[in-house]
């Protein structure tokens, strides 16, 4: 076993303890042992509720990626009525000190592997998992190994391929004679590129000061590095879209677990997040797309995030209780679609123009995962309320 247990730092305040029940918002530590090293799992909300597994990107750690997200006013229902667990991949926790600098860091598959560690020392028998870039590639093999061990999957910009060629070009000159320990400007341009995409670029140039900033004065370079390496050296995750001819293979051919993946529409991750639910079942995967936002969606957009997975969790099961906003994207939605039935007899295309819950205005399209056309069909909306639970089910969703 690699040895990384000098690299798990437990004075970070945002890793304490909560000092009464009341503030379960507050995350604690739990350093965890696992075949490839040491890895420290943070805990935010109530104990002993159904778990939620989280893996943040590279350059990130559960603290910058998800303690404020689920912080955010609009998950307070999900903090409520949750156990959420996130691991910080071997060496990336804030304040970790270097690893080894002769360590052979874990690949994406090992990786994996930890994962189930961290759900065997956890005792947690199924989980939903929620995993952002290379937390989605992991939390994904996972799933495809242990498929009894996740029921839902919530995977944002989540890529399955290897690196192609196109990818492998673009790399060549921030790769080349990469340093091990600290970054160079190229690098730093790759992973603000790999983050917000070019439009988001241009359009918030606070948001690029702002991860350049954190990159360089946040994080241990070395140990991200590491990280990034692994995911550039990854190997393609061998899915395929079930079929009649491979529909009962063992062990099974795609993710059997109910997924939703998210991405922006000027995200550069987008084509691959379009070719990943193109391998999983269209009856279990649902695709969903906000149409101002690049690749940093939990910080571009973290309100509309927060309700798509509130309406997924309640696609599970879930929350049922909790009642969607007035004027959320899912009434305005069915509103529109329920209108168009009423004149139409039929759930044709619908208007992609309508009012928007938060700052911006959106198109808003739902259409079948397992048609071209952007239409739905008659059985879509059997009654309004279930709608509103159920539309991520089976469907693509541009908010």
């Amino acid at each position: 076993m690699t040895d990384y247990a000098t690299s798990v730092n437990l004075q970070d305040p945002l890793l304490e303890r909560p000092s009464t029940e009341t503030s379960y918002i507050t995350a604690k530590s739990i350093p965890i042992s696992t075949r490839y090293g040491y890895v420290l799992v943070t805990q935010q909300g109530k104990p002993d509720r159904t778990p939620i597994v989280t893996y943040h990107d590279v350059g990130y750690n559960s603290a910058t990626q998800f303690h404020h997200f689920f912080a955010f006013n609009e998950m307070a229902a999900i903090t409520d009525n949750f156990t959420i667990y996130h691991i910080n991949a071997p060496g990336q926790e804030d304040r970790a000190n270097p690893l080894p600098a002769t360590s052979v860091y874990p690949s994406m598959e090992e990786l994996a592997e930890t994962v189930n560690d961290v759900f065997n020392h956890l005792e947690i028998k199924t989980a939903i998992g929620f995993g952002v870039g290379v937390g989605a590639n992991i939390l994904t093999r996972f799933a495809l190994k242990y498929p009894s061990k996740m029921y839902g999957l919530i995977l944002i910009n989540g890529v399955s391929r290897g690196i192609n060629y196109f990818e492998g070009f673009t790399l060549k000159w921030p790769t080349k004679d990469m340093p091990q320990t600290t970054w160079t400007d190229p690098l730093l341009t790759y992973l603000i590129w790999y983050h917000l995409g070019f439009e988001t670029q241009t359009a918030h140039p606070d948001l690029v000061q702002s991860l350049r900033r954190h990159l360089e004065e946040n994080v241990n370079a070395k140990n991200v590095i590491k990280l990034l390496n692994s995911f550039l050296k990854r190997t393609p995750i061998i899915m395929e879209r079930p079929n009649e001819m491979n529909k009962n293979a063992n062990p099974p051919i795609t993710l059997t677990c109910t997924i939703m993946h998210i991405t922006g529409f000027t995200s550069p991750h987008k084509d691959d997040v379009i070719d990943t639910n193109d391998k999983c079942d269209p009856t279990k995967s649902s695709y969903v797309e906000f149409s101002d936002c690049g690749g940093a969606v939990l910080d571009e957009q973290p309100a509309k995030t927060a309700e798509a997975i509130r309406l997924f969790l309640q696609g599970l099961g879930h929350i049922s209780h909790m009642s969607i906003p007035k004027y959320s994207i899912a009434n305005r939605v069915a509103e529109q679609a329920a209108e168009n039935k009423r004149r139409n007899g039929s759930l044709g295309r619908i208007s992609r123009r309508g009012s928007a819950p938060f700052d911006s205005v959106d198109s808003g399209l739902y259409r079948r995962d397992s048609q071209e056309d952007d239409t739905v069909g008659d059985d879509y909306y059997g009654h309004e309320l279930q709608l509103r639970v159920d539309s991520f089910d089976d469907r693509n969703v541009k908010l």
